[in-house]
């Protein structure tokens, strides 16, 4: 890879993830999260200040359409959402509450796919109690 899309690369990852927080609240705390080693998105797990998840995707383009973040601790749950644009980056926002069953105290696991099943990075993961 030449010289300047190392740069340009890194200098993406850098944007994604220094706009990744403030983004989605200044009081939210990111419990698991991942950036593609090309830096063009990021997914992660966000806890709001009142205790709510959020599981999101960050992005510089549209690359993924339509995209479903599946739950699971006991039982596999996924839900869709489509992307929105705000500041130029892409954001794909799933709320856990409301959207996901409650199954206590634990490891949850997230796994975020475009609309092709692909998966989007690799799983993510919170605790709850």
């Amino acid at each position: 890879m030449r010289p300047t899309k190392v740069l340009l690369s890194l200098l993406l990852a850098a944007m994604v993830s220094l706009t990744a927080i403030p983004a989605a609240s200044a009081a939210s705390k990111v419990v698991d999260s991942y950036c593609s080693p090309s830096g063009d998105y990021c997914t992660m797990i966000l806890k709001k200040a009142d205790g709510s998840i959020v599981f999101s995707i960050r992005a510089f383009a549209n690359y993924f359409g339509k995209a479903e973040a599946c739950v699971k601790k006991e039982t596999r749950v996924c839900r869709s959402t489509s992307p929105r644009k705000d500041n130029g980056l892409y954001f794909w926002n799933i709320r856990r509450q409301g959207n996901y069953p409650n199954e206590g105290p634990g490891e949850y696991k997230v796994r975020w796919r475009d609309s092709g099943g692909n998966a989007i990075g690799p799983a993510l993961y919170f605790r709850r109690g």
